[in-house]
C-alpha cells in the first residue's frame, strides 16, 4: 500500500500496485467460523483467516478513516497513515459474498436501501454544476439513510476561563485544542531579532501508563533566515538563505533521559527553538533547548520564553519562576546536565536573523510553511492570553502584568490574542452564504494579524474510480475544461530525451510544476546525464523532493549545505524553479516564485551537451542504471546499490522549461502567471511564455492528453519519449473568483464578484485597499504604514494547504473502498463518526462496494497529500460551529504587510488535482 505499510520488522501484504491505479477493496469479517476475515481485491479473493475474534463489537465508539486509532478517536500514527484517494465508501451489517462484491463493486446507484447497508459515503456532496471546489462543504452525507455523517472540520472550541494559582486569578477567555490550530500562513511585523513569547496554557494530567502523546506544539512560527544574496555559507558553515520551520518553536514535552541522572523517570519540560531547522545542511541550523518544570498536573500554568539574539541567551519562566535548561543542543553540538547541577549553557544561535514575516500557528508544529503538520505531536489542551514582543522582558515584567488583561507597558508589544469573546469574529459570509469563524489579534485590531481556526479537512476532487451503471457501461470520466492535460509519473514510467545536443553549458534555469504525496522516497523529478556513473551522470540533478537537493557536474554540496530543508509533498500543486551560473556557482531554489534556499554548486564548470535527459527516474549511466526498486520499469540498479533507496519520482508534472539563462525572481513569477492563465481561452498571446524566445532551449506543456509523445514546443524539437503506458491527468481551472478561497493568481476573494469595496470582480486587490490573508478575505482603507515584507514576495495571496486529510478508521468494522493507493502523504486526524447505531448484538460485519460518478475523496497521512478530482474541503476555509474565529491585536501597532507567499494552491481539478 505504501512504505510504511507494515508492522514493527514484518512487512504486511502487499495488495496493490504502486503504480497509483484505483482499486477496489473489500474486507469482510463474521463471527461465525472463527471469526473468518477475507480481503478482496477488484473483486478476488486475495487473503482468508481465522483469526477466533468471534466477540459481538460495541457500539458507541469512534470511526476514522485513513488511519489506526491508538486511544479513543485519536493518538494517530502517520506511518500507518492510508495515503491515497478513497470513494464510494460502504459498512454492512453482514458478511456480503464474492458474487455480491462483484455484481455491486462498480455500481454508482441502486446501492442504497440494500439490506444490510449500514453507512455509505458516495462523497457527491459538491454539487459539480455549480461549485467547483466544494470549499463549502464541511460534512459528507451518509447516502445509507441512518444520518452517519462525517464532519470534516473540527476547528478549537472558544470559552470563558477564570484562572486561579496562588490567590490570584485572572477571568479571560480561551480556546480549546484537540488535533486543530490557530493560523495565520501569511503573517507580518514579527519579531526579528530579540522576542518574549507567553501564554497561560492547561494540558492533561500526565500517566505512565495511558497511550497519551507525549509531545505537544504550543506555538510555532515559520520563516526564512536573512541572507546576503551570495550563495555562500554564514552562521557557521550554513547555507545563505535557509527555510527555518522552526523559527520560534515552543513545545511541551515527556522525555526520559538517562544522562541526567533521573533513571526512567521521565522529565516534564518545556522545549524552545529558535532560527531552526534540523533538516538543514545535517543539523548545522539545530538550534534547541530543554528546560525541566516539572508540569504534570492538569492546572493552568503561565509560560514565557526569552532569546536575545545579541547573546543567544534563552530564558523560560514558568509560573514567574526562572528555570535553567537541562539540554542544549546548537550547530549541532549538544549538551546535558540536570537542573541541580547547573544545567547547560543557556545561549544558542546567537547573531542570527529571521524574516519578520512567515507563518505562525498555535496548536501544531510546522514542516512547511502554514501546514505538513503531525497528529502525534498535535497540542491537546487549553490555550488563553497568547502575546509575543519584539523585546526581552525582564522578570519582573512577566510577573507583573501575568494575571492582568490591562498591561503596565504595552510597548513592543506585536501581538495578542486573548480569545475573549469580543475578540472572537465571524467571517464574512461566502457565495455559497456560508460564514467562515475568524480571529481577531487584539492588540489594535488589524486584520493581517488575525488567525482562523481551523482542523485539517479532506479535499473533494471529481473521481476517475473505473465505475458503471446498471447496464455495465463504463461511467463517462471527466474531461479537461480547457484542454490543459499533465502526465502521471512512477517508477513504472520513464520519460526520456537522448542526444540532447544543445543543454546549457554555463547558465540554465529549470521550471516545471510538480504534485505528490510521496512522502517515502528522494523522488528526482530532472536528471540530466552527460556521463558514466561519478564521471557526469548526475551533470544536473534535481532530486530528493522530500527535502530539496541540488547536484551539477557531481558537486552536491558539503555537510553545511547539501539540503534546501524542505520538500514539496505535501498534495499541492508547487512550481519549482532552479537556477545556476556557473561564473558565481550560485544555485538557486524557487518554491512558488519565492526565493527558498541558495547555495554554491559546481564554480567555474561547464555542462556537456548532448547528454540524456530522464524526468522522473534518477539515472546513474546514460538512459539508465536507475536507483528503482525491483519490478521498475527499464535498466534497475541491484539493491546494494541503491545509496539512498528508491528514487523515483511518483506524481503529477507539467509545464516544463529550460532556459540558457538565470532567470529572476520576477521572470520566474511571470512565468508561473503564464502558465496558470494559459488554460483559459480568453488569454492574450502577450500573457503567455512564448515557444520563441530565443533563451528557451526546450519547453514541454504536456497538452497533448494522450498517445506516447510530449512535444517540445520550441523550435529545438526536444520532444519527451514515453516509453511505457502513459498515464495522462486532466487538470482543470485553477481559480474560482468569488467562491471566498484566494487561489491561483488571485490576490483576494472576499466570496463575491462585486467590485468597490476592496476585493475587485476579478479578485484584484483595489487602488488604496488592502487586503488579508484569511478565507474569505477582509480588505480595508490603505493606510500609511511600514512594509515589513520581503521584497520578492509574489504580489498576492494564496489559499493552499488542505494537508491531505486522513480519516481513521478505529472500530473493528469492514468497509469497501475504491481507492488510488500509491500516493502518500500524512496529515491531520479527523474524526469522522460517533458510531452509535450499530447494535452491540449484530454478530457480523461485511463489506461491499459501490462508487459514485462524481467526487471522491483523498486520504492522506503526514508529509505529503494527495487525492482525485474537482472540488476541495479546503483547510483554509473557517468554521462556523461555536468554537470559530478570529482574534484581534489590541495593544500592537497596526502593521499591515505584504506576506512571503505560500505555495499556490491551483483548486478545481477534473480528473487529478487542478494544475497548472
Amino acid at each position: 500500500m505504501s512504505c510504511y505499510s507494515k508492522y514493527g520488522n514484518k512487512p504486511a501484504a502487499n495488495l496493490l500496485e504502486r503504480d497509483g491505479s484505483w482499486h477496489h477493496v473489500a474486507v469482510t469479517w463474521t463471527a461465525a467460523h472463527n471469526g473468518t476475515t477475507k480481503i478482496y481485491k477488484d473483486g478476488l479473493l486475495m487473503a482468508e483467516v481465522k483469526t477466533d475474534a468471534t466477540e459481538p463489537l460495541q457500539s458507541g465508539g469512534a470511526l476514522m478513516l485513513g488511519g489506526d486509532q491508538d486511544c479513543y478517536g485519536s493518538c494517530t500514527d502517520p506511518t500507518q497513515a492510508f495515503n491515497g484517494l478513497m470513494d464510494e465508501v460502504r459498512i454492512w451489517s453482514v458478511e456480503r459474498s464474492q458474487k455480491e462484491i462483484i455484481n455491486n463493486m462498480r455500481l454508482v446507484d441502486g446501492v442504497a436501501g440494500q439490506p444490510g447497508l449500514v453507512a455509505y459515503w458516495k462523497f457527491d456532496d459538491p454539487n459539480m454544476a455549480e461549485d467547483l471546489t466544494g470549499a463549502h462543504i464541511w460534512t459528507a452525507m451518509d447516502s445509507s439513510g441512518n444520518g452517519h455523517h462525517l464532519p470534516l472540520v473540527t476547528p478549537p472550541q472558544k470559552a470563558s476561563v477564570t484562572i486561579n494559582q496562588s490567590g490570584r486569578s485572572y477571568q479571560t477567555g480561551k480556546l480549546k485544542f484537540h488535533n486543530n490550530y490557530a493560523l495565520n500562513e501569511e503573517i507580518g511585523g514579527m519579531p526579528e531579532t530579540d522576542f518574549t513569547v507567553e501564554m497561560w496554557v492547561r494540558t492533561p494530567e500526565y500517566s505512565a501508563t495511558a497511550e497519551a502523546v507525549q509531545r505537544s506544539e504550543l506555538l510555532s512560527y515559520a520563516t526564512h533566515t536573512v541572507g546576503d544574496s551570495s550563495g555562500r555559507q554564514h552562521y557557521g558553515g550554513v547555507t545563505d538563505h535557509a527555510f527555518v520551520d522552526d523559527a520560534i518553536l515552543i513545545e511541551k514535552y515527556y522525555v526520559v533521559d538517562m544522562m541526567l541522572g533521573q533513571g526512567y523517570t521521565p522529565l516534564s519540560t518545556i522545549s524552545v527553538s529558535v532560527n531552526a531547522n534540523p533538516r538543514v545542511n545535517e543539523g548545522q541550523l539545530n538550534h534547541w533547548m530543554n528546560f525541566d518544570v516539572d508540569w504534570k498536573d492538569n492546572k493552568w500554568h503561565h509560560v514565557a520564553v526569552t532569546w536575545s539574539c545579541n547573546t543567544g541567551k534563552t530564558e523560560v519562566f514558568f509560573d514567574g519562576i526562572f528555570h535553567v535548561p537541562t539540554w542544549r543542543t546548537s550547530e549541532g553540538q549538544w549538551q546535558s546536565k540536570a537542573a541541580k547541577d547547573g544545567g547547560v549553557d543557556p545561549h544558542m544561535a546567537p547573531q542570527t536573523l529571521r524574516l519578520g514575516n512567515g507563518s505562525l500557528v498555535l496548536g501544531q508544529n510546522q514542516d512547511c510553511y502554514g501546514g505538513c503538520f503531525d497528529p502525534q505531536t498535535s497540542f491537546d489542551g487549553d490555550l488563553a492570553d497568547v502575546r509575543m514582543w519584539d523585546q526581552v522582558l525582564p522578570q519582573e515584567r512577566i510577573v507583573a502584568d501575568m494575571f492582568t488583561a490591562s498591561l503596565s507597558n504595552s510597548s513592543g508589544l506585536v501581538v495578542r490574542y486573548d480569545f475573549s469573546a469580543a475578540n472572537i469574529k465571524q467571517g464574512t459570509p461566502g457565495a455559497n452564504g456560508i460564514a467562515r469563524s475568524i480571529v481577531v489579534d487584539s492588540a489594535r485590531g488589524s486584520p493581517d494579524k488575525a488567525l482562523y481556526l481551523w482542523s485539517d479537512a479532506p479535499r473533494f476532487e471529481v473521481s476517475t474510480a473505473p465505475l458503471a451503471d446498471r447496464e455495465g457501461q463504463a461511467v463517462q470520466l471527466p474531461d479537461t475544461f480547457y484542454g490543459d492535460h499533465a502526465l502521471f509519473l512512477s517508477d513504472q514510467q520513464v520519460l526520456l530525451v537522448t542526444n540532447f545536443h544543445d543543454f546549457p553549458a554555463t547558465a540554465v534555469t529549470v521550471e516545471f510544476w510538480m504534485w505528490s504525496v510521496d512522502n517515502c522516497n528522494q523522488g528526482v523529478p530532472f536528471s540530466y546525464a552527460a556521463g558514466a556513473y561519478s564521471q557526469g551522470d548526475n551533470a544536473f540533478l534535481i532530486y530528493n523532493y522530500n527535502n530539496w537537493e541540488i547536484d551539477i557536474m557531481e558537486d552536491q554540496g558539503s555537510h553545511g549545505d547539501r539540503n534546501a530543508g524542505f520538500g514539496s509533498t505535501d498534495g499541492q500543486w508547487h512550481h519549482i524553479a532552479v537556477t545556476w551560473e556557473s561564473s558565481t556557482g550560485i544555485a538557486t531554489l524557487y518554491l512558488d516564485g519565492r526565493k527558498a534556499w541558495s547555495t554554491v554548486r559546481a564554480q567555474g564548470m561547464r555542462i556537456p551537451s548532448g547528454g540524456t535527459l530522464v524526468v522522473g527516474r534518477e539515472q546513474d549511466c546514460m538512459g539508465g542504471c536507475f536507483d528503482s526498486a525491483q519490478g521498475a520499469a527499464g535498466d534497475v540498479q541491484q539493491r546494494y546499490q541503491l545509496e539512498y533507496g528508491a528514487q523515483d519520482f511518483t506524481g503529477v508534472i507539467d509545464e516544463l522549461r529550460i532556459w540558457k539563462t538565470v532567470r529572476s525572481q520576477g521572470q520566474i513569477q511571470q512565468g508561473m502567471a503564464s502558465d496558470l492563465k494559459r488554460a483559459e481561452p480568453s488569454t492574450e498571446a502577450s500573457d503567455r511564455v512564448s515557444p520563441s524566445d530565443p533563451d528557451l532551449v526546450a519547453y514541454w506543456t504536456f497538452e497533448e492528453g494522450s498517445g506516447y509523445l510530449v512535444k517540445d514546443v520550441t523550435a529545438h524539437k526536444h520532444d519527451l519519449h514515453i516509453q511505457q503506458p502513459p498515464q495522462w491527468r486532466v487538470v482543470g481551472p485553477q481559480q474560482v473568483c468569488g467562491n471566498g478561497i484566494v487561489e491561483g493568481l488571485e490576490q483576494c476573494d472576499d466570496g463575491d464578484s462585486v467590485g468597490a469595496d476592496g476585493c475587485s470582480a476579478t479578485c484584484q486587490v483595489e487602488e488604496g485597499y488592502e487586503c488579508s490573508g484569511l478565507q474569505p478575505s477582509t480588505c480595508w482603507p490603505a493606510h500609511t504604514h511600514p512594509n515589513t515584507a520581503a521584497t520578492d514576495a509574489v504580489d498576492r495571496r494564496s489559499g493552499k494547504n488542505s494537508h491531505g486529510l486522513f480519516f481513521l478508521i478505529g472500530a473493528v468494522v469492514t468497509a469497501a473502498i475504491i481507492g488510488s493507493a500509491a500516493l502518500i502523504y500524512a496529515a491531520g486526524d479527523i474524526i469522522a463518526n460517533q458510531w452509535a447505531t450499530i447494535s452491540p448484538s449484530l454478530p457480523s460485519f461485511g463489506p461491499i462496494s459501490g462508487s459514485l460518478a462524481g467526487l471522491a475523496w483523498p486520504l492522506w497521512g503526514r508529509g505529503g497529500e494527495g487525492y482525485s478530482g474537482l472540488a476541495m474541503a479546503d483547510t483554509e476555509l473557517y468554521s462556523s460551529a461555536e468554537g470559530g474565529g478570529a482574534i484581534s491585536d489590541r495593544d500592537a501597532p497596526a502593521n499591515p504587510y505584504q506576506a512571503p507567499e505560500s505555495a499556490p494552491l491551483l483548486q478545481d481539478p477534473q480528473s487529478f488535482p487542478a494544475g497548472p
